[in-house]
Order: C-alpha cells, then structure tokens, then sequence
C-alpha cells in the first residue's frame, strides 16, 4: 500500500529533524512510502515542495499541506519534534479502510488550547480534504496570521465539522512528553517521574508505556535535549541521517 508522508522544515528548525522522521518511519513501517518535505532549503531526503509563505511564517506554512495540487492519495502529516517509538501501520490502515475522504482525521490536542480539541501535529487526510484551507488562507493571510491561537486554532475551525479524531479508536498513538507523561519539577521525584533535566521545569518517566507508538516534543525541550531518555535516544539520537 501506497502512503506520502509530509513534514513541514522552516525557519529555525534542522532539517536533521525532518530527516530522522522520515528515516525512522521507513524503518518501521510496511508502507511504501513517498517522502515530501515543504522546506526552503536543500533537501535529498525527501522530495521538496517550496514554501508559499516567507521566513519566519513558521507553522502557518502547515496549510500548504492542503493544496489540492499536493501528493495524490493518502497524506500522513506529522510535526518533525514527534519521537516515532514503534509501528502504527494499524492506525493508518484504520483510517484507509474509514475511506473518509472530505474529512481530515487527526488527534486531539493535549491541553485543548484556546478550547480547541483539534491538533495539526499528527493528520491523514486524502488529497482534496482541506482544499479551501490553503486557498482561503492565501485570499486573507496577513489578518489571519494575527488570530490568536496560530494555524492550529485556525485549521480546527476552518475544518469543522469534517474533523476525525483519532485517539477516539487509538487512544495511545500519541502521547505529549510533557502534559501526558511529564509531570511539573515542583512535584516530588518518584519512581514513575525520576527524569529531572538541569533548567526545565519538568521531569520526565524513564519507561514508556509499552502501548505508546509516538512521542510528541512540541515546545521544549526538544529531542536533541533528551538523550538521556533511553526511548527518546534509541528511536531519535541513534536514528541515521
């Protein structure tokens, strides 16, 4: 079976990022998987798509994704600080047979921000969902760029209703680092939390439950902050480029 994976790489973030990702999930995955990246700069890794937007648009370049002229058939997005810890072919095959085309399936936001369930950081969606979400956003970027709540808020809302989440079914796919596993430095160490890493304000569990197929580093600190995460060093750190 046939998938893209998509990843966005500008501004300040390595393109060792984008790399790791796609090389991790060809690893693990069964998939025949085509590799695109929408990034400003040289890439060999993946095919790259130019960005629309100018530097410094960060995230909002996430919209492109939608672009009907985009990789036909089934899109797999995910943000390049997720940890791919193991397989979830399962998932993927799940959504293909769903055959849910004018529907964007993703998962829900950690913290609901700004009352928001939706989450951009992992997404499937088939080619065409979506498509007035670059088209509209090209029309009026400038006002939208300064709606609180960045892309993702935006993306949920434009979106709506034809939104499925996914850890509705799968409900450890992926797990936030900090508000799922972590727990505030303020709180004693234990067993479960005794990760504590100079300068941040959280610790961290050393076991990951075995259930748990992505780690998600949105924010800091980020993978190249943790090797001492033995899950996070063997699926990131010891990953090629």
């Amino acid at each position: 079976m046939k998938l893209n994976l998509l990843t966005v790489c500008t501004d300040w973030y390595p393109l060792e990022y984008a790399n790791k990702l796609v090389n991790r999930l060809n690893e693990v995955s069964q998939y025949d998987i085509s590799n695109y990246c929408i990034t400003d700069r040289d890439i060999q890794f993946a095919e790259p798509i130019k960005p629309k937007l100018p530097p410094g648009s960060g995230w909002w370049n996430k919209t492109q994704l939608f672009d009907i002229n985009g990789p036909s058939g089934w899109n797999l997005y995910m943000d390049i600080d997720i940890v791919i810890i193991k397989e979830f072919d399962h998932v993927i095959d799940h959504v293909m047979r769903e055959d849910k085309r004018d529907t964007i399936t993703c998962v829900s936001d950690a913290i609901g921000w700004m009352d928001n369930k939706f989450s951009s950081s992992w997404m499937m969606f088939y080619r065409g969902a979506g498509a007035d979400i670059p088209t509209t956003f090209m029309t009026d970027s400038n006002n939208i760029m300064k709606q609180p709540g960045g892309d993702q808020v935006w993306i949920g809302k434009t979106m709506q209703p034809k939104i499925e989440y996914i850890d509705d079914t799968f409900p450890h796919l992926k797990k936030n680092l900090k508000y799922d596993l972590g727990s505030k430095i303020f709180a004693p160490l234990s067993s479960t939390h005794p990760v504590r890493l100079p300068g941040s304000k959280w610790q961290f569990p050393t076991v990951l439950d075995k259930r748990v197929s992505l780690v998600d580093c949105g924010g800091k600190p980020k993978p190249h902050d943790l090797e001492q995460l033995d899950y996070i060093k063997r699926n990131w750190h010891d990953v090629r480029i």
